[in-house]
């Protein structure tokens, strides 16, 4: 009884500091980019904080933005964020409308009282492990080594010391940015990484020595013995926004799934979807080729509550100590019949 007190007054004091030492770069960081996306003046217009590096998280929603099935729906106001902290601070404050993100940090706001709801699962396929080493091709041939990854708070390291259990010290995790762990790789001055989708087919594209390990999402699988895939990322919204807007946001992720089915079908015109100010962060052809391994797929959180709860468990499992009422009411959204409901 007393650890699992005291583990959540780690996660509290963790989110705690997360609040207070990200909120000048969270609002450093608004709308460096920022404009209005549908043109219809009579639909509201809602604040839209996502990554400009996300790729499959995101492209149902431009995908249906651009085909007018959503821009009838809601105009999108875009506000950027860069770095892990500055979403968890966004999200503790209820500081917006729609948030994409990494789940488990969607979670960890939920747990703390943040007014968010997981709408709909938008990324499946993002992680790997790359290596020189032969020898590397399951998660247990890297016990004894030193595995750098991208980026810092990458929720793969969580999964990943998960599914080594009582072996995961044995492994040295190394944080690194995106740019500087490239550049390692390159000059070869580390072997195996653990990286996202699109820098992983990007670099072995680039590195014809460099070859791939295995992915996280195919270990997981086997683990469970279930799809091998992973709820990594996906599309929350403010409870308010919830509360006025209910057939809107039902009908954006119809759009949504729509625009997946289609965007599966024609690969090559997928980067097209994306903002062109977005273009810097992920050039078009690096996205492109990182579509052939990974997955548009947008599922409704209510339609995969099973796989969401049981990756939450594995990479928050703090988050999980006592009922975890949070999960089960309010946290995953689902409609009836005519309307969007919270739990």
């Amino acid at each position: 009884m007393a650890s699992r007190h005291i583990s959540r007054v780690v996660l509290g004091l963790l989110l705690a500091a997360a609040l207070a030492g990200g909120i000048l770069a969270w609002r450093e960081s608004r709308p460096k980019v920022a404009r209005d996306r549908g043109d219809s003046s009579t639909v509201p217009e809602l604040r839209f904080c996502t990554n400009p590096g996300a790729t499959t998280p995101q492209l149902p929603i431009w995908s249906a933005v651009r085909a007018d099935a959503a821009g009838k729906t809601v105009r999108l106001k875009i506000e950027t964020w860069r770095q892990p902290v500055q979403l968890q601070t966004a999200l503790l404050a209820g500081e917006g409308d729609l948030w994409l993100g990494h789940i488990d940090g969607i979670a960890r706001a939920r747990a703390a009282g943040a007014p968010v709801v997981l709408l709909a699962v938008t990324g499946w396929r993002k992680m790997s492990v790359v290596s020189y080493d032969a020898k590397v091709g399951s998660p247990r041939d890297l016990l004894g080594r030193a595995l750098p990854y991208a980026p810092k708070g990458s929720p793969a390291v969580a999964l990943l010391r998960s599914l080594l259990g009582a072996d995961a010290d044995r492994v040295l995790f190394e944080p690194r940015a995106p740019k500087q762990l490239a550049l390692l790789l390159t000059q070869r001055q580390v072997d195996s990484a653990l990286l996202p989708e699109p820098l992983v087919s990007t670099l072995l594209g680039k590195l014809p020595d460099l070859r791939l390990a295995f992915d996280l999402e195919d270990a997981y699988g086997a683990h469970r013995q279930g799809p091998a895939r992973i709820p990594w990322a996906g599309l929350a919204a403010h409870e308010r926004v919830l509360r006025e807007h209910p057939e809107r946001l039902a009908a954006l992720i119809a759009a949504m799934k729509e625009a997946a089915t289609r965007l599966r079908a024609d690969l090559d015109a997928a980067p097209t979807c994306l903002p062109k100010e977005f273009a810097a962060a992920v050039p078009r052809a690096a996205l492109r080729a990182s579509l052939d391994r990974d997955l548009i797929l947008v599922k409704s959180a209510d339609e995969v509550r099973d796989e969401i709860r049981a990756y939450l468990e594995l990479a928050i499992p703090d988050a999980f100590t006592g009922q975890a009422s949070w999960f089960d009411h309010g946290f995953l959204w689902r409609r009836e019949s005519r309307a969007q409901a919270l739990e």
